[in-house]
C-alpha cells in the first residue's frame, strides 16, 4: 500500500506531472492541498481526466482557491465493490473553509490537510504572532475534530502541508518555527500519530520536501504523512520524490511545484484501536 501526499499548487498548472507521475508510481492514495480550484470554477477540477487513468476522486473546493484539496483513490485499492466515501469536509462543518477533506477509502481512512501559513500577514512582528496564533488555534480544532471522529479498527493517516517545521531547534516569532505551532502539531501527534517519514529515517536524511524559488533545491519539511503507530512496523519505504520537483524529459516545457511528493509504502494495513 503506497500512500502519498502532494501540495501541487495547482492542479491545472501541474496537471501533466500529477498524470505522469500517478502512471509512474502507481500510488494508491495520493492527499493533494493548494489544487487553486475554487467553488466557483468547480467545472475546471480535472476529475474526469484524473478518472480517465484509473483513480476515483474526491475534492473540496474551498471559496478560496488556495485552500482546496483532494484525495485520490486507486480504482484497484477499491476491492470488493468498496466506495470512495467522504467523512469530513472541513472543520466543524466549515465545508467553505477548505483546508480538511477526510475519506474512507477501502481499508483506510486518509485526511488531506492545509494548515494555514500566514492567515494574519507576516510583514511585522504583530502580524506573525497574530499568525502563529491563527495556525495554533487552527491545529488545535483539527485535533479536536479528528478526536471526534467515529471509532473504527481501519488506521487512520493526516497528509498533507502542515506548515509546520518538526526537525531542528524551534526560533521565536519566526513562522512555520515558532515554539508553539510546534507544540500545537507535537500535541496532534499525541492523539495518536507519528510522523511516518521521520519514524522511518530517525536520522541522516532530512527530508526536505518543498522550498522556493522552485529552481532551487527544497530546504523545509512541511509536507507530512502521519500514522498510528501500528502501521510503523509495517513500512517498506518512505521517500521525498525528488525527481518530480524538477524537469521531466517527458514533460518539456511543463513547471514542477514548489514542493515534492512525499510516499510511504506499507506492506500492509493493521486494524487500530482509537
Amino acid at each position: 500500500m503506497k500512500i502519498a501526499t502532494w501540495s501541487v499548487n495547482s492542479v491545472n498548472s501541474r496537471l501533466q506531472y500529477l498524470l505522469h507521475w500517478l502512471h509512474e508510481r502507481q500510488p494508491d492514495v495520493v492527499a493533494l492541498q493548494k489544487i487553486r480550484v475554487s467553488r466557483k470554477r468547480r467545472r475546471t477540477f480535472p476529475t474526469e481526466v484524473i478518472e480517465g487513468v484509473g483513480y476515483r476522486v474526491a475534492e473540496l473546493l474551498a471559496d478560496q482557491e488556495l485552500c482546496s484539496v483532494a484525495v485520490l483513490v486507486r480504482q484497484g485499492f477499491l476491492r470488493g465493490g468498496a466506495q470512495l466515501e467522504v467523512r469530513q469536509r472541513g472543520l466543524a462543518g466549515r465545508a467553505a473553509d477548505g483546508r480538511l477533506l477526510s475519506v474512507e477509502a477501502g481499508p483506510v481512512q486518509v485526511s488531506s490537510v492545509y494548515a494555514p501559513y500566514a492567515p494574519c500577514g507576516r510583514g511585522t512582528i504583530d502580524q506573525v504572532r497574530r499568525s502563529t496564533r491563527a495556525k495554533v488555534s487552527w491545529l488545535r480544532s483539527l485535533k479536536r475534530c479528528i478526536a471526534e471522529q467515529p471509532a473504527t479498527p481501519k488506521p487512520m493517516f493526516l497528509c498533507g502541508d502542515f506548515n509546520v517545521v518538526l526537525d531542528g531547534e524551534s526560533e521565536p516569532d519566526t513562522l512555520n518555527r515558532s515554539p508553539e505551532e510546534r507544540d500545537a502539531l507535537t500535541s496532534l501527534c499525541a492523539g495518536g500519530f507519528v510522523d511516518l517519514y521521520r519514524v522511518h529515517h530517525p536520522g541522516g536524511r532530512p527530508g526536505f520536501n518543498s522550498g522556493t524559488p522552485i529552481a532551487s533545491p527544497p530546504a523545509t519539511r512541511l509536507h507530512l504523512v502521519l500514522g498510528p503507530t501500528s502501521v510503523v512496523p509495517h513500512i517498506k519505504s518512505a521517500r521525498v520524490d525528488l525527481e518530480y520537483r524538477g524537469p521531466i524529459d517527458d514533460l518539456p516545457g511543463e513547471k514542477w511545484a514548489p514542493g515534492a511528493p512525499v510516499i510511504i509504502e506499507i506492506s500492509d494495513a493493521p486494524a487500530v484501536d482509537r
